[in-house]
């Protein structure tokens, strides 16, 4: 069984989810401006006494070079990109039997995440449906069957993971969308490090949260932008990938309405 679904599965069974919310600074937010280019000092013209000093002297000299670095700019939230609606991802790894789903739903200020679990049976499907408040900071375990809910903060799970993901100036698709790639690495609050790499939507934004990792695991919004593909790379090179495969923008409050459920 792959280690990130492994994750993922123990954290949803604990009833509780991760949130961050990053301030700059930390190397978690997105930076723009990384292919721009710096322009040259203008050149000053001298005389021929001049250059003759300056021939000898560059003999000796040693050339030294000038780092232009772009500023630092904070992630600002797109309102002209802004999404909700569900976004169905596949999960799958190096062995060609792993295909497993989740389904997100972006709300106005909530996410909902469902996972489809596979059970016993090869027929046997399991379904876990989470809750993350983004307002209250609240994380809800939804029991759809039996119409029922937990509610529990929304930072008791997996606290102390830590992200490190930079921009490798690589654009890469999803689906016809074009994504910027982040690569870095995820270390786990036991001390195990993954390599990761995700990719950033540029036409999807989640303006209601700067930066959210689901069960603080798998990325799913960065600089307000969501995050449409997912690899994780293990120290025993065990691979899993999670990729969105279909995005289906709409209104999507009925699925946060818990009028007719109880509180445990």
């Amino acid at each position: 069984m792959k280690k990130i679904l492994l994750l993922l599965l123990i954290g949803s069974l604990s009833l509780s989810v991760q949130a961050q919310k990053k301030s700059k600074g930390k190397g978690k937010q997105e930076k723009t401006n990384y292919d721009s280019l710096a322009t040259a000092p203008p050149t000053v013209k001298s005389s021929k006494k001049d250059d003759k000093k300056d021939k000898k002297g560059k003999k000796d000299a040693k050339s030294t070079s000038v780092n232009y670095t772009p500023d630092v700019v904070a992630p600002v939230a797109d309102t002209s990109k802004r999404f909700t609606g569900i976004i169905k991802y596949r999960m799958t790894s190096d062995d060609p039997a792993d295909r497993d789903s989740i389904f997100i739903v972006f709300g106005e200020s909530s996410i909902r995440v469902t996972m489809f679990i596979p059970g016993y049976r090869e027929d046997q499907v399991f379904e876990k449906n989470m809750i993350a408040n983004l307002i209250d900071s609240t994380f809800l375990e939804v029991d759809t069957k039996n119409k029922t809910y937990k509610t529990e903060k929304i930072t008791v799970r997996n606290e102390g993971t830590e992200f490190s993901l930079i921009p490798d100036k690589k654009i890469g698709k999803v689906m016809s969308f074009a994504c910027q790639e982040y690569k870095g690495q995820m270390t786990t609050n036991e001390g195990e490090v993954f390599e990761i790499a995700c990719l950033i939507s540029n036409q999807h934004s989640y303006i209601s949260a700067m930066d959210y990792n689901f069960m603080n695991i798998q990325p799913l919004v960065m600089g307000y932008k969501i995050v449409l593909g997912f690899r994780t790379k293990s120290a025993e090179n065990e691979n899993t990938y999670i990729m969105a495969y279909k995005v289906e923008p709409g209104n999507t409050d009925a699925y946060f309405d818990l009028s007719g459920y109880k509180a445990l």
